[in-house]
């Protein structure tokens, strides 16, 4: 299945195939997200989910606790390196 991630930040859609991990879409084509330790340790790929939050893989327990330090007022932000796309998606660096 292809699905679509549209990166508001760089105006730009991307087509992959279902089921990949945003920081392998994102290696593949660079743009205003940027990743640190992919580990659930940096918060620097915060994004903000503007529309699909039901299209990414479900939020595990450290990724939480981080994302309730970094954004606990905004239930759109996720950690970019603990996505995995599985519909499609608009998504944008949340601030």
């Amino acid at each position: 299945m292809i699905v679509s991630i549209h990166f508001e930040d760089d105006q730009k859609t991307i087509q992959v195939e279902a089921n990949q991990r945003l920081t392998k879409v994102c290696d593949e084509h660079p743009g205003s997200i940027l990743f640190g330790c992919r580990n659930i340790a940096c918060g620097t790929c915060l994004i903000e989910v503007v529309r699909g939050m039901e299209n990414l893989a479900p939020v595990m327990e450290e990724e939480q606790i981080l994302l309730d330090f970094l954004a606990p007022a905004n239930p759109n932000v996720r950690l970019g390196c603990q996505c995995v796309v599985q519909g499609d998606i608009c998504i944008r660096v949340a601030n």
